[in-house]
C-alpha cells in the first residue's frame, strides 16, 4: 500500500484560502485521508511560508495535524513555536528552538531568548 509523504506545497495549497493547487490537493487529501504523513522539516517550512501570507500560525498547525501525521514532531512543539512567533516576535527557527527546549535553558549567544523570558546560558 502506498503511504504518501506530503511536502510544503501540498499543505499550503490546503491551508491558503486561495491557491492554484487547492483543487488537486483536496482530491488527493480525499483519496488518501488517514494515510498521509509529513515531517518536522515540512512543518518548519510551512510556518515560515504561512507567516508571509499573514495566516494564523496556531490555526495552521492545528489544521496540518488534523490532515496528516507528523511522526517526528509532537503537536505541542509547533504550537508553542507559533505562539513564540506571534507573541514574542521570534523568527521561525528561534521559535522552534525555544519550543523544543521547553523548560530547559538554551545555550546561545542570541539575546532574543532573553527578551522572550527564556532561560539562556550565554555562549558569548
Amino acid at each position: 500500500m502506498i503511504v504518501p509523504y506530503v511536502d510544503t506545497d501540498f499543505l499550503m495549497a490546503l491551508i491558503k484560502p486561495d491557491d492554484w493547487l487547492k483543487e488537486p490537493a483536496e482530491k488527493i487529501l480525499g483519496k488518501y485521508r488517514g494515510d498521509l504523513w509529513t515531517s518536522s522539516v515540512a512543518i518548519v517550512e510551512v510556518l515560515m511560508v504561512a507567516g508571509r501570507f499573514s495566516l494564523n500560525l496556531e490555526n495552521v498547525v492545528v489544521s496540518i495535524y488534523e490532515m496528516v501525521r507528523v511522526p517526528d514532531m509532537p503537536r505541542y512543539i509547533p504550537l508553542a513555536a507559533a505562539r513564540f512567533i506571534r507573541v514574542k516576535g521570534m523568527r521561525t527557527f528561534d521559535a522552534f528552538h525555544a519550543a523544543s527546549a521547553g523548560e530547559d535553558a538554551i545555550i546561545s549567544s542570541d539575546r532574543i531568548f532573553d527578551k522572550a523570558g527564556l532561560r539562556r546560558i550565554p555562549l558569548e
